[in-house]
């Protein structure tokens, strides 16, 4: 969590392992017999096919550096001026208010944007129901003063081989961050683009009476249109979708192109924003997905 970042209140950092994620996601309502986050272990491709597929989400743990937090304003400058391609209004970002809560941030964005099931009535199902008419920003307002995951949080916190912070100022700063990879429909593919945000602002839509996607291409900058145009998927490929970074600290989802592999195109987007940027050994990746078939409750500890 930034320690620039503006909050009302502050949470003990989590631990970036998948023993404590898992036992997170099981305590808020996810079936960890069948969904769980795993370690990436490397990135050469011998590392990446031990990962169970498919992928539906990865996660990154990157220092909140000078190189990485430059390349971060310098994509949010450029979406600000020049526009991204346009996000499914149907994906759930959550504007991050509480202090180190970036864990949970994380988790919430990797789950809820993820096509997995959740226990009926559970704190997952809750919360998410409740966020469905909101804005981004009442989503980071709702989290804070809900004590839904508060509990959760605090019961997963103390479950890393990390030793606990003090409870002061000084105990509670961290420079490190968690951000979130998903695949979220291409709008164009879908055929819609109702109320769909361009830029940053989250008044800027393309109403329901938008050209189809032949006439969006005419009308649309080069620019614009280099994000416009997928390659054709192979086969086991995903077709029409983007890959999307959520990050509550960021004012709006990073569009980062068209997504044909999750796992693997959110390794090539961490390289370029995170990884070049900046030399650290803090760095660390979890990928959500099917629980691994060997042995289901491996990574989740019962609390």
């Amino acid at each position: 969590m930034d320690p620039t970042t503006p909050q009302c209140s502050r949470w003990i950092p989590l631990e970036g392992n998948p023993e404590v994620f898992n036992s997170w996601a099981q305590m808020a309502g996810l079936d960890t017999s069948k969904y769980q986050f795993v370690d990436i272990y490397g990135l050469d491709d011998n590392l990446l096919s031990i990962i169970p597929k498919p992928t539906q989400a990865v996660i990154v743990l990157f220092p909140l550096k000078e190189g990485i937090k430059n390349k971060q304003m310098e994509q949010i400058d450029t979406i600000t001026t020049r526009g991204q391609h346009p996000i499914d209004p149907a994906l759930l970002f959550v504007k991050q208010k509480v202090g180190n809560a970036c864990g949970t941030m994380a988790l919430i964005h990797a789950i809820a944007n993820s096509d997995v099931a959740y226990t009926p009535d559970s704190v997952l199902q809750k919360f998410i129901s409740s966020c469905k008419d909101k804005t981004p920003e009442e989503r980071g307002d709702f989290l804070e003063t809900t004590d839904l995951f508060t509990q959760i949080h605090l019961n997963s916190s103390i479950l890393g081989q990390t030793p606990q912070p003090t409870n002061d100022e000084d105990g509670m700063q961290t420079d490190l961050h968690f951000s979130c990879f998903v695949a979220a429909p291409d709008i164009y593919a879908k055929g819609g683009q109702e109320n769909v945000a361009v830029g940053a602002s989250s008044s800027t839509s393309i109403s329901s009476s938008a050209p189809e996607p032949m006439s969006v291409m005419e009308h649309t900058s080069p620019f614009m249109r280099s994000f416009l145009t997928d390659p054709e998927p192979k086969e086991g490929q995903l077709e029409g979708m983007r890959l999307i970074e959520l990050d509550g600290r960021r004012p709006f989802p990073i569009d980062h192109g068209p997504c044909v592999d999750v796992l693997d195109d959110s390794i090539d987007a961490i390289k370029k924003h995170y990884l070049s940027q900046v030399e650290s050994v803090y760095f660390s990746l979890m990928a959500f997905g099917a629980a691994p078939p060997d042995n289901s409750s491996f990574y989740v500890r019962h609390v």
